[in-house]
Order: C-alpha cells, then sequence, then structure tokens
C-alpha cells in the first residue's frame, strides 16, 4: 500500500506565500493538521488574568518523529515557533467561546484567541480528534495488558445429605 503525503491544512486568512511559509517550516517528517491566525493569551504571571504574547498562527502538529501531537504557535514574520505545547492524554481542551479555546500548558493555563470562528472549529476539531484517538488508544492497550480474571478458587464439595432410612412402625410410634 502505497504511503500518503503529508498532510498540510491551509488557512483561509493567510495569503497563499504565508501558507507556505507555514508548509516549509515543518519537515516531511510532520503533518499541519489544522492552521489559524490566532492571539496567543497566558495566564501568567497571575493566573487570574490573561496576558497576550503573541499574534501569530496556530498549528496541530503531527510530529512522526517525536511520535506525538502538538500545538504550535509560529511567528509568521520570523518563520519561528514560538510557543509549543505537547497534546497530552488528559489535556483539558475547553472552549468558553466559539473563538476563545484554553488549556493547561507546561507553565500556565494557555488561551488561543481565533480571527475566525469557522478556523477555531476546525482547530477544535483537530484537537479533540486526537485526544479522543489518544484515548481509545490507551484503553485498548490498558485491556490488552490486563490480566485475565482470577479464576474463583475451588469450593471444598458439601457432601450430599444421606438419605434416612425409613422409620419402622415401632419407630414412628416413638417419636410421636
Amino acid at each position: 500500500m502505497a504511503k500518503q503525503p503529508p498532510t498540510y491544512a491551509r488557512s483561509e486568512l493567510l495569503s497563499v506565500e504565508e501558507n507556505s511559509i507555514i508548509r516549509d517550516m515543518y519537515a516531511p517528517k510532520q503533518e499541519v493538521l489544522a492552521v489559524s491566525v490566532a492571539q496567543l493569551f497566558q495566564a501568567a504571571p497571575n493566573p487570574r488574568v490573561w496576558t497576550k504574547k503573541q499574534t501569530g498562527v496556530v498549528c496541530v502538529v503531527k510530529d512522526h518523529n517525536q511520535r506525538s501531537y502538538f500545538i504550535h504557535f509560529v511567528n509568521i514574520d520570523t518563520h519561528t515557533v514560538v510557543h509549543t505545547e505537547e497534546l497530552y492524554l488528559e489535556m483539558d481542551y475547553k472552549t468558553p467561546y466559539p473563538y476563545f479555546h484554553t488549556f493547561a500548558g507546561e507553565r500556565c493555563m494557555v488561551g488561543l484567541n481565533f480571527c475566525h470562528d469557522g478556523e477555531a472549529q476546525l482547530f477544535l476539531d483537530a484537537v479533540s480528534g486526537i485526544i479522543i484517538r489518544n484515548k481509545k488508544r490507551k484503553e485498548k492497550i490498558d485491556a490488552q495488558n490486563r490480566p485475565p480474571p482470577a479464576m474463583p478458587k475451588p469450593v471444598a464439595p458439601v457432601p450430599a445429605p444421606q438419605p434416612e432410612a425409613p422409620l419402622s412402625k415401632k419407630d414412628k410410634k416413638k417419636k410421636a
């Protein structure tokens, strides 16, 4: 079976040249599954206040070398990844608004403020799909590695009651 070429998602908000920059940043061993223009926010240093860190392009990337998925925030002007978060199994990816997504990052809460609701939804679909697939894969592995159920311990046989001999007429009178 022929191997499929890597996937490179595109953003409708980026020019052809900007989409090409994103595509060219990733080696053949990486696939870009979702791309969108967004602002990167962090709840740091104060965990109760969102602080805008960057405006750029956010991507969901499948890295075949590391055998994992990542959210990369890219500075399109410098062609560099300025923020990376690995998608992990217990990730709680939330959408308080269709255009604003949040999750616990490595060091603090991270917020993504998308410029376009449609692209935000495509991004959510990509991230949610990865998290669900990873959970199912882990459950399958856990089920395969789970020891078989223990066999019930044999119970000592209980002797069957011995039938009593029929009472004679004499014995019946004694009991009465």
